[in-house]
């Protein structure tokens, strides 16, 4: 595991993001939910990570000092209440303190605005933390346990 404090966010609407950036943010994600989480064997290959969801919302990107990026997520910024999801960082990263990071740089965009989320039931704790409160029981999303989760209502 790799450990490094320095992290730089920065958010773009899809239209906005390089090819460069567009293809590590896709590599991250199926690197973390394809093949860390096994999302396409555990959904039985109902589920994919590619859902033709991302052209509708913003693409946040956690960048190290060399340009790697290490950590994504998406927001979906046209609703009410928002929408957070896709949340990754790479799992050379994890327990580094970027997942933290992350978090706090969507607070600094959404301005207090109501959000929710559908997170992985094992980081309800987690999430907890930062203020976000459980909505709802449990269910399955991709054959993956997971309950929604509020913030800001």
């Amino acid at each position: 595991m790799t450990s490094s404090s320095s992290i730089e966010f920065s958010h773009y609407q899809f239209e906005d993001l390089s090819l460069n950036d567009l293809y590590n943010v896709l590599k991250l994600r199926s690197m973390v939910f394809n093949h860390q989480q096994r999302l396409i064997e555990i959904s039985d290959g109902k589920c994919i990570e590619i859902d033709d969801k991302d052209s509708n919302c913003i693409h946040i990107i956690g960048k190290l000092p060399n340009q790697q990026i290490v950590a994504t997520a998406r927001l979906f910024d046209k609703q009410s209440p928002l929408k957070w999801g896709r949340f990754a960082v790479d799992p050379n990263h994890q327990k580094t303190g970027f997942g933290t990071q992350l978090l706090d740089y969507l607070d600094s965009i959404i301005d207090s605005k109501p959000i929710e989320m559908n997170a992985q039931s094992y980081l309800v704790d987690w999430y907890s933390k930062f203020g976000w409160s459980i909505s709802g029981s449990e269910f399955l999303e991709c054959g993956i346990k997971h309950v929604r989760m509020i913030k800001n209502m």
